[in-house]
């Protein structure tokens, strides 16, 4: 089979990715034959890693790559990597990004060097519960999608507001997030972590966004745990404004959320 017929019968059953390792054996040549033949294809076809390569329509040719979305799944599939999409990005799903992020953020267990494919750029952010958080599924043209609920979205905000553009941003996704989120499922985890402080964190900035269903639910149950003082953002640089003493939060920046 030539590599054009190749990529055609893969487009006729809807896929967009494919792995030289995948090419090499269905051409029947050797690795370095394939490579060529895979190069003259281009702009048709693109490698945002090594060995993974993604098919080009003509609608996204400008792009120089496919959105983000539509080959994150088998891009982590093939290099065998748990992840989640989060932060900012995740929270588009939710209604809850006021405008489509630049970079698309997705959260795995190791660092990953980012990627750049055309006009996308794609940056992992390692965490190491990122097997045990909830997810949930979205469908999207080339497949499935794995985000972040709106838990787990809220947690990972509050802990690393950094990579939400800072902590007045994260005010403003928590806001819009509200309507998604479970409090019970938030009062559950509580019970069931001996880290609190993004409990505080959250609790601090639902009380001040009055969303008073959230932050009394977790109040209720931190107010009987031994809780430290614990800065609103970790960065060392910001000085103390105040100290909330219900939530044992320093408070060492203002929160200007857009609402």
């Amino acid at each position: 089979m030539k590599a054009q017929a190749f990529i055609d019968h893969l487009r006729s059953q809807g896929r967009y990715s494919f792995t030289l390792c995948e090419a090499e054996q269905v051409l029947e040549v050797s690795k370095i034959a394939t490579l060529n033949a895979l190069k003259r294809l281009k702009p048709n076809i693109v490698s945002p890693a090594k060995g993974f390569y993604l098919i080009i329509p003509p609608e996204y040719q400008m792009l120089g790559c496919l959105p983000a979305e539509m080959f994150i799944d088998q891009l982590m599939k093939y290099v065998n990597q748990l992840y989640y999409v989060g932060f900012v990005s995740a929270a588009q799903y939710y209604g809850a990004a006021h405008q489509k992020p630049q970079r698309f953020q997705v959260i795995t267990l190791k660092n990953r060097r980012p990627i750049h494919c055309g006009r996308i750029y794609i940056e992992f952010i390692a965490n190491k519960q990122v097997n045990t958080n909830a997810i949930k599924t979205f469908n999207t043209p080339a497949g499935t999608l794995l985000v972040a609920s709106p838990e787990t979205l809220a947690i990972d905000l509050v802990t690393a507001p950094q990579h939400a553009a800072g902590i007045s941003n994260v005010a403003t996704i928590l806001m819009e997030l509200s309507e998604s989120i479970d409090y019970k499922v938030i009062v559950e985890k509580i019970k069931n972590d001996e880290q609190l402080f993004w409990a505080q964190r959250l609790g601090y900035l639902f009380e001040l966004l009055e969303l008073n269903k959230f932050s009394e639910a977790i109040y209720d149950i931190i107010k009987n745990k031994k809780i430290y003082w614990k800065k609103l953002i970790p960065a060392r640089s910001y000085i103390a404004l105040s100290r909330n003493k219900k939530w044992k939060i320093i408070v060492n920046t203002e929160v200007e959320p857009d609402l």
